[in-house]
């Protein structure tokens, strides 16, 4: 059987705000180096020395970013000084009104690096501080402090900080989107094989760290060519449907129901062990064996076969759980059909 592929793997997953990050480092280096260049030719030695330590911790971090499993961690270790540094440069004397610029950049780099609520969060806290920091600066100043000028600021900060977080609002709202049909069958509705990977990895990490139990059942459908071949392949899809719908009434919600393509089905029972999966899987039985389809006029009898396994007395892989099920199944149906071997 082949591997279950895990379309969130902590090396690909935040693979926008990964890229985001190096080209915020390379900018953060350079620039980095440049204004501390400049900051020597004005004597200001104390920015001169924080800009060319966060050009060195960036130069530093960009390999680590390119490998990271921990890449939210890393973000958050590396805008906070930055931001910090960013708000002790506007302090400074040298520090003009233009260079209060810079500080529009913030609600778009945390919406894009720590999503719509951390960053939209973060973001207002440092445009508060630069605000109180303008205030304190130049608020009293005739030239800088005028109600106009301060309008065109604020109004310019909080549509920035508006247009970035309904545009990650938007964003995350499609990659989930995009997420749920990457993991479900679009026929059943059901899980696909896709979300095995994450579902299993979970539950062998509850199982290492707490002996929890989980049982996989295997289970397919006998003699479904003949539906397809006596009935049409639309009503085979049908039946299928109502397969799905009458195994999604027979399980918990904790449980997790997937489609493995054509008739194959499989479940995961969480805190299960074999025995009381064998129940589970004889009322699903007994459940698809009184519930015939009825199609055109006529009722198409359904029976199933189903296979058991469970984590750690038959594997503790994904792949050695799927090929006891398997062997199960098979046994079944070579000891007749619409039987369960556990």
């Amino acid at each position: 059987m082949p591997a279950v592929s895990r379309i969130d793997d902590p090396t690909h997953a935040f693979a926008h705000r990964r890229a985001v990050l190096q080209v915020l480092l390379w900018f953060t280096g350079i620039f980095g180096v440049l204004f501390a260049i400049l900051n020597f030719r004005n004597a200001s030695y104390g920015l001169m020395t924080l800009e060319l330590l966060m050009a060195g911790f960036a130069f530093t971090l960009l390999p680590v970013i390119a490998r990271t499993a921990y890449l939210q961690r890393w973000i958050v270790v590396y805008l906070v000084p930055f931001f910090s540094v960013m708000m002790y440069s506007l302090t400074t004397a040298v520090a003009a009104p233009t260079v209060f610029a810079w500080v529009l950049l913030i609600p778009i780099l945390c919406h894009l690096l720590l999503g719509r609520w951390i960053g939209g969060g973060v973001a207002a806290f440092y445009m508060a501080i630069a605000g109180a920091i303008f205030f304190w600066k130049f608020g009293v100043d005739p030239g800088y402090g005028n109600t106009r000028s301060v309008a065109n600021v604020a109004l310019a900060s909080v549509c920035i900080f508006g247009f970035s977080h309904v545009y990650e609002i938007s964003r995350e709202r499609a990659e989930n989107r995009l997420r749920e049909i990457a993991m479900t069958d679009p026929l059943t509705g059901l899980a696909n094989r896709a979300r095995l990977g994450d579902v299993f990895a979970a539950e062998r990490a509850r199982h290492a760290r707490h002996g929890a139990r989980l049982c996989l059942l295997m289970i397919d459908l006998d003699h479904f060519k003949q539906v397809n071949d006596r009935h049409g392949h639309d009503a085979g899809d049908r039946v299928l449907r109502h397969v799905a719908d009458r195994i999604r009434e027979r399980v918990r919600p904790s449980d997790v129901v997937c489609r493995l393509g054509g008739e194959e089905f499989c479940i995961f029972l969480a805190d299960t062990g074999a025995e009381q999966g064998r129940h589970v899987a004889d009322d699903l039985r007994h459940t698809i064996e009184t519930s015939p389809f009825r199609h055109a006029g006529q009722d198409i009898a359904l029976t199933t076969s189903i296979g058991i396994a469970e984590l750690g007395r038959d594997g503790d892989t994904l792949e050695a759980l799927f090929g006891a099920a398997d062997r199960r199944l098979y046994d079944a149906k070579q000891s007749g059909r619409n039987r369960v071997v556990s």
